[in-house]
């Protein structure tokens, strides 16, 4: 018989409206004996059990849920079938695409867990033990369901560490082709999927992307933050007067300048500016600038609850001086 966690009084409201997690200060006791990573049942206090998940043993979240059948192996077979409807759900989506997220974690009913996709190359990421556990039953189901030429691993996620697990990178199988190139709305991008930021690219802007193509056409824009230049490109795609790249890494601005040269678009309409932007916005205020659609898509201020405050002002600056670099009838996307 599995071992079981059994949630003090009053804690399984959440499981029961199925919330996905159970954290530590949720469990009254164990019945039974379970290692990091060991798939138990959930019951409320009053012996109700709820299903099975992976427990974590030292992790603020102690326990997350799998399924609620308690007779069906967690075995080969029953990743296969979980990867089978995430990945047919966004051929639904995605049909014919160079690029998709496969796979959402908790979404999917795969813990902790992010599946990529770059054309022939797929990445593998996850937070929880469990999952890393059984990382070769989710490889092969890949390889049967994708067939990918290579599969990277994309682990540096300090939380990680919480699970108790290493951070890592690196090919887990095949031969990594170097950087992919995707096409996406008529800009093209090419990504370091083993080196690049996240897994390579901003896959969760893909709809976002789309939308601020749509009212760039004869505007002059700024894209702030730009990363691979992704808001900017898909701008000049929609018709831009001019797009403006602005960020502080050198290394961004030379992405977003090679993706421009591969989406073939015209070099004099477009200029790239590497500074920082809380700064240089309010100096382009000054200047007199102005500008017809201004993207804001900055990064994380607070890395935690006690940076919040200085985070939020930071977000006010920002976007009061987006406000103020509109022409009239102009557009801020943030």
């Amino acid at each position: 018989m599995p071992a079981r966690l059994i949630l003090a009084p009053g804690k399984d409201k959440a499981l029961r409206a199925g919330y996905p997690w159970a954290f530590a200060n949720q469990i009254a006791r164990l019945d039974g004996e379970a290692r990091t990573g060991d798939v138990v049942e959930v019951a409320a206090h009053d012996g109700t059990v709820f299903g099975r998940g992976f427990f974590h043993a030292g992790s603020l979240i102690a326990f997350r849920f799998l399924t609620r059948d308690l007779t069906r192996p967690i075995d080969t077979a029953f990743w296969h079938e979980r990867l089978a409807r995430a990945i047919a759900l966004r051929e639904s989506f995605f049909a014919g695409a160079t690029h998709a997220r496969l796979a959402y974690a908790e979404a999917d009913g795969l813990p902790g867990t992010i599946l990529d996709r770059y054309g022939s190359v797929v990445t593998f990421t996850t937070l929880s033990a469990g999952m890393e556990q059984r990382r070769d039953a989710i490889l092969d189901a890949l390889e049967t369901l994708v067939h990918p030429a290579c599969v990277v691993e994309r682990n540096e996620n300090p939380l990680r560490a919480k699970d108790g697990l290493p951070l890592a990178s690196g090919v887990l199988r095949g031969e990594y082709p170097g950087p992919v190139e995707i096409e996406e709305g008529g800009a093209r991008f090419r990504v370091d999927v083993l080196g690049g930021l996240k897994t390579g690219f901003f896959l969760d802007q893909r709809e976002h992307r789309h939308a601020v193509g749509r009212f760039a056409r004869g505007r002059a824009v700024l894209d702030v933050c730009c990363a691979d230049g992704g808001f900017g490109l898909h701008a000049a795609v929609g018709g831009a007067a001019s797009v403006r790249f602005l960020d502080a890494s050198a290394d961004a601005l030379d992405r977003a300048r090679e993706n421009a040269e591969l989406t073939g678009l015209d070099a004099s309409t477009l200029a790239f500016e590497r500074a920082d932007a809380l700064q240089r916005l309010g100096d382009m205020v000054d200047e007199g600038q102005r500008y017809g659609l201004v993207v804001l898509d900055p990064p994380a201020f607070a890395k935690s609850r006690q940076h919040a405050d200085e985070a939020e002002k930071a977000y006010q600056r920002l976007n009061i001086s987006g406000f103020r670099l509109l022409e009239p009838g102009g557009f801020l996307a943030t």
